[in-house]
C-alpha cells in the first residue's frame, strides 16, 4: 500500500540512501518513477501524477524535491494548499509519495509543517555524533574489505569533518588507494585526503545565513585550529556574501538554478546551496553583511582593528 514519506534534516546522504532504499524495495520500474523539482513546477503537477494510475503496474513512486513551501521563504497558494491538504487526507493507495526536504530550514510555525511532521512516515535525520561517525567510517571500509586504524579515523575526521557526502567521496579515494584487504593508516590519510577548505568556508557561510551561532562558532574554530589563515577565511566569506547578493539579484530577474550554475560556472550542487542561501536571506540583510565586512576590511588595512578580533566580532555578533 502506497503512502506519504517525508524526509527532512541535515544529512543529505542519509536521506538520499533512505529514499533510494525505499524505491528499491517498492520494485517499481523506471516508467513509474517521477521526480519533480518544486522550484521549477507547481506541486499540483506532482499531485496530479500521484492520483493517476500506474503504467502497467500496481504501484508508482513520486519524488518531490525542494518543498520550500515548508520554509519561511515560500508558501502554497490557496488552490495548491487545498489540493495538497486533500491528498494528505486521502493519499492514493498505489502511489509512494516522497517529499525530500533535505537541508531545508522548516518553518515550525506553519500548520502544514506541523501536520506533515505528524505523518507516520515523517523521518528526521541529524548530524552524526563522534561515535556514530566513527562507526559509519568503519562500516564503509569493512564493506570493501578494508581496515582502518583508530588514529587514521581521527585524522580523517579532522581533515574532512562530519559532512557525509564529502566523507563518502574521500573514503572512496582511500579504499581505492589501498585496495582490497588493505589497511588505511594516518599517513595514508594525510597523503590521499585533500582538505577542501572552500567547502568548509561555504558551510560557514551557510551557518551565517541561517544565523546558527553554535555551528558558526564550531566551524570557525575548526578552521582556525586546522591552520587556516584568518584573512583567507575572511576573504572567502566576504566573497560568499557577494555571491549570495549576486544570486539574489539573478533570481529576481528570473534566472533558474541551472542558469545560475552555468552563468557562474559552478557545479549544480554548489548552485543549489547558493540559491538556497539567496532565498533564505533577503538582499537588504546580505547588503548589511557586505557593508560590515567592507568596513572591517578598511579598518583592518588601516591598522584600526585586528583582523582576527574584528572577524570574530562579526561572526559571533550575528
Amino acid at each position: 500500500m502506497g503512502s506519504i514519506y517525508f524526509y527532512y534534516g541535515e544529512e543529505s546522504l542519509i536521506i538520499k540512501n533512505k529514499i533510494d532504499r525505499l524505491i528499491k524495495d517498492t520494485r517499481v520500474d523506471e516508467y513509474n518513477i517521477s521526480t519533480y523539482d518544486l522550484d521549477e513546477v507547481s506541486i499540483i503537477k506532482a499531485l496530479q501524477d500521484a492520483i493517476t494510475m500506474p503504467f502497467m503496474s500496481d504501484k508508482k513512486v513520486i519524488v518531490c524535491k525542494n518543498p520550500r513551501f515548508l520554509t519561511s521563504e515560500a508558501s502554497l497558494n490557496d488552490k495548491e494548499m487545498e489540493v495538497f491538504n486533500a491528498y494528505i487526507a486521502s493519499p492514493m493507495e498505489s502511489t509512494y509519495f516522497i517529499i525530500d526536504a533535505n537541508n531545508l530550514k522548516l518553518d515550525e510555525r506553519k500548520e502544514i509543517v506541523k501536520r506533515i511532521k505528524k505523518l507516520p512516515n515523517a523521518i528526521e535525520t541529524k548530524e552524526l555524533d563522534e561515535v556514530e561517525t566513527t562507526g559509519w567510517i568503519r562500516r564503509q571500509c569493512a564493506i570493501n574489505s578494508v581496515d582502518i586504524m583508530g588514529d587514521a579515523i581521527k585524522t580523517f575526521t579532522s581533515l574532512v569533518g562530519k559532512n557525509l557526502i564529502n566523507s563518502k567521496n574521500e573514503i572512496d579515494k582511500l579504499i581505492s588507494y589501498v585496495g582490497p584487504n588493505g589497511v588505511i593508516t594516518s599517513d595514508i590519510v594525510h597523503k590521499v585526503v585533500v582538505k577542501e577548505i572552500q567547502n568548509d568556508v561555504f558551510s560557514l557561510s551557510n551557518a551565517v545565513v541561517d544565523q546558527n551561532k553554535p555551528k558558526i562558532i564550531s566551524l570557525y574554530r575548526e578552521l582556525i585550529n586546522s591552520g587556516t589563515d584568518v584573512y583567507y577565511l575572511f576573504s572567502l566569506v566576504s566573497k560568499s556574501m557577494r555571491d549570495i547578493y549576486l544570486v539574489n539579484t539573478m533570481l529576481l530577474e528570473g534566472y533558474k538554478q541551472a542558469d545560475i550554475a552555468k552563468a557562474l560556472k559552478v557545479s549544480p550542487g554548489r548552485a543549489y546551496y547558493m540559491v538556497r542561501n539567496a532565498r533564505n536571506l533577503d538582499k537588504q540583510k546580505v547588503s548589511e553583511y557586505i557593508q560590515k565586512l567592507g568596513n572591517l576590511d578598511y579598518n583592518m588595512k588601516s591598522g584600526k582593528v585586528d583582523i582576527k578580533v574584528g572577524f570574530e566580532l562579526f561572526l559571533f555578533g550575528l
